[in-house]
């Protein structure tokens, strides 16, 4: 942890990703010297850090010089586009949760420095890296394949809204209505997340796919990303393609001992790997491996909040 006071600004910090964030550097020894939740929206609302109420600040109206530490949370990329970099022209060490911000995606160990912008990934990037780069040890990958099956969380509060909205309605047999969606999501599974391109890739599908390419260069990925009723974790099954042979042994050898991954080898419900299970961990659940010849299958879940929250406490821990 840096060994002075900071100074925090966190825009988004009514999000869903910016109350863990909260949560999570409210329980550290981190002695923050003042606190400013920043929005483009939602002036005035309050937002509680370390047992106090703060009330949301215009973002135009924000004095950049003051913060020693910017953070961008939520669903909404646009704040991060516009005022990140402004932020770290200021001088503030900046760190994007959104993905909006234009700078380069941060690298497993890199340092936060003041005027400098450190990008984080995808949760779904921040779930299948630990794994991958575990897998990798055991042999080079010929190709992966990926199902994302992503709780409404991701999409923030007026989804995790509708979702309840939509579930107490058909209970009560009244009319369900759909905003956040473009259909019901209630005891139902969407096949898309996001908006699509002209080629039927969301563009949610092609920022994972580019996060992991920037560290397994090389390797043909095919990902299809949906939205399931979940609140909260999301689940991955994942099929790794290996340019060899590759003992099952190797495999879970490699995933017992991969940091940030906690791998189950119990029978039964022991060892199944839920998003249930995972809400408010810190690590990456692995089950159901399975390995034939050059390919192994295997089941991912993660706390698709707390991961992102977990990844900023690192970077203040290597604050320079």
């Amino acid at each position: 942890m840096a060994t002075k006071p900071l100074s925090l600004a966190v825009i988004g910090a009514n999000s869903t990703s910016g109350e863990t964030l909260l949560e999570v550097l409210g329980a550290t020894s981190q002695s923050f010297s003042t606190f400013f939740p920043l929005a483009l929206e939602d002036e005035g609302e309050m937002v509680e850090f370390r047992g106090q109420d703060f009330p949301i600040l215009a973002l135009d109206e924000f004095n950049w010089q003051v913060p020693d530490l910017v953070v961008f949370c939520g669903e909404d990329t646009a704040a991060a586009a516009q005022y990140a970099a402004i932020a770290a022209e200021a001088g503030a060490a900046v760190v994007d949760l959104s993905g909006g911000a234009d700078a380069p995606l941060a690298e497993a160990d890199a340092r936060l420095k003041k005027g400098g912008v450190a990008r984080l990934p995808h949760q779904v990037t921040t779930i299948l890296l630990p794994v991958l780069k575990a897998l990798a040890k055991a042999a080079p990958f010929s190709g992966l394949t990926v199902t994302a099956m992503l709780s409404v969380s991701q999409d923030g509060k007026p989804a995790i809204d509708e979702l309840s909205e939509q579930t107490r309605a058909l209970f009560a047999q009244s009319e369900v209505q759909s905003h956040v969606y473009p259909k019901r999501m209630a005891f139902n599974l969407h096949p898309v997340a996001g908006a699509v391109d002209e080629y039927g890739a969301s563009v949610e599908e092609q920022r994972i796919i580019n996060e992991v390419a920037s560290v397994f260069a090389d390797v043909p990925m095919s990902l299809t990303c949906a939205r399931v009723p979940m609140f909260f974790g999301h689940g991955i099954s994942l099929n790794v393609r290996f340019a060899e042979d590759i003992s099952l042994n190797a495999l879970k050898e490699a995933l017992s001992n991969a940091e940030g991954v906690y791998f189950l080898e119990a029978q039964g419900g022991a060892g199944l790997a839920t998003p249930q299970d995972v809400i408010g961990g810190d690590k990456v659940w692995v089950s159901r491996v399975r390995a034939s010849g050059q390919g192994v299958s295997l089941w991912l879940a993660g706390d698709n909040t707390r991961l992102g929250a977990m990844a900023v406490l690192r970077l203040l821990g290597a604050a320079a």
